[in-house]
């Protein structure tokens, strides 16, 4: 008898097992590590493997297989410390320039561009006049350091690639040189950019997002100091909000232990890492009945864009459920009326987000994003994690200004080459780049 208890409690454990590692992957399914199976990161112009922020970029021309067709490039280098790593070679162009990458999965990729006019080079950069496109879009059109406020720059865009290779080209205007330092083509996990969002002026449902390219303008972390590409992992960077608010003792810092919060299964650590829902701006002087003001972050924007807006929330101020309801405005649009995040989440510590449309008008080259409080609520308060606003390419499917892709570029970049490099590489390495 005692046999046949064993056996039948034998029968029964590799189900019992299974039951127990299925809850164990669904509840962490959310801090399973994304690992993009397309990942180029090149040093633009460098003759060795350069780290920055955690990551390796490999050389764009190191490699055996690289060829170099009618037309030359120049490697300007620069051997101060000044900004880092990553822009401190670059190739330089006197015509036009064009990077292709094999793409070994379809969807949602990064671009990332970082511009530096590395001086002592031979070649003044910083006249330079730089046109980037891709296959379809139009990236950044006749930009020059001269009118530029900062010392470099960095872009990061969001293109849906559908076919098996992306093609970057870089353009220089008549009488000019144009450069590049470094270029990223990531892949991005499918849910971090949905097809709809939901539109604030016309209030309507706005599809199609995934035929359009989208260029990151503000990345926040409220009441966070800033987060590197090494600590997000998709290699994101979230500044820290305080520059942006439009009055700062409207606010505080609110904090809490990174490993206190609790991914629900719709939300993964590739919309967010802990550190962006582990902090947040709450109103300055909470759970004082006569307060009636709104938290508000002010940001520069180019007019006649939408701007694709995605807010984080995660309840770290309260004691109790139900006890944060407060609302959300973009611009003067109210965007969420009375929004009770626990209704939402169900709990304390939990991640939420939400995604908006707006439009910029003609007359405003402003869009503020404001918290407050609700006046119905029992506690007075209002909050804040992460806010990211995305500028959507336009009709002409540019980014930056109403050029085309084919006025800019009249032929193919395969008719119009100038310099070739095909660059193997297997998942996180470099696969295969031809630089034409």
């Amino acid at each position: 008898m005692l046999q046949m208890v064993k056996m039948k409690t034998l029968s029964w454990f590799p189900l019992a097992l299974a039951l127990v590692l299925l809850e164990l992957i669904v509840c962490n399914r959310s801090f399973a590590a994304f690992t993009p199976l397309d990942n180029y990161l090149i040093a633009c112009g460098s003759s060795q493997n350069v780290t920055f922020q955690g990551r390796t970029f490999v050389p764009d021309s190191g490699h055996s297989s690289l060829t170099l067709k009618s037309g030359t490039s120049v490697v300007a280098v620069s051997n101060s410390g000044f900004p880092s790593a990553i822009y401190q070679s670059a190739r330089v162009f006197s015509g036009t320039a064009s990077y292709k990458f094999k793409i070994q999965q379809e969807g949602r990729h990064w671009i990332r561009l970082y511009f530096y006019p590395v001086p002592n080079s031979g070649q003044n950069l910083t006249s330079a006049s730089i046109t980037a496109v891709t296959d379809d879009f139009v990236l950044l059109n006749n930009f020059t350091f001269k009118n530029y406020n900062g010392s470099y720059m960095f872009k990061e865009y969001a293109v849906n690639v559908t076919s098996d290779t992306l093609t970057i080209s870089f353009i220089p205007s008549n009488n000019s040189v144009t450069f590049v330092n470094g270029i990223e083509v990531v892949s991005v996990p499918d849910e971090n950019f949905p097809d709809q969002a939901f539109s604030l002026n016309p209030r309507a449902p706005f599809g199609g997002l995934s035929e359009l390219a989208f260029e990151t303008v503000y990345r926040l972390n409220m009441g966070g100091p800033l987060i590197t590409a090494q600590n997000d992992t998709i290699g994101r960077i979230w500044e820290n909000d305080s520059k942006y608010l439009h009055v700062n003792s409207s606010a505080v810092n609110v904090s809490a232990n990174p490993a206190s919060i609790k991914y629900p299964p719709s939300v993964t650590t590739e919309i967010a890492p802990n550190l962006v829902y582990a902090s947040a701006e709450a109103m300055g002087d909470a759970n004082v009945p006569t307060m009636n003001f709104n938290i508000t972050w002010v940001f520069s924007v180019d007019p006649n864009f939408r701007y694709f807006i995605r807010v984080h929330f995660c309840d770290i101020v309260s004691k109790a459920l139900n006890s944060l309801v407060f609302n959300l405005y973009v611009n003067d649009d109210s965007a969420l009326d009375s929004f009770d995040l626990s209704s939402f989440t169900g709990d304390l510590n939990v991640p939420y987000y939400r995604d908006f449309i707006s439009n910029a008008s003609l007359e405003s080259d402003t869009l503020t994003v404001s918290v407050g409080p609700d006046t119905q609520a029992d506690v007075t308060n209002a909050t804040m994690n992460g806010l990211e606003i995305l500028k959507i390419s336009n009709e002409a499917k540019s980014l930056d200004g109403l050029s085309t892709v084919e006025s800019l570029l009249p032929e193919s970049p395969s008719k119009k080459s100038k310099v070739g490099i095909i660059i193997g590489s297997i998942v996180g390495a470099v696969a295969a780049l031809v630089l034409v």
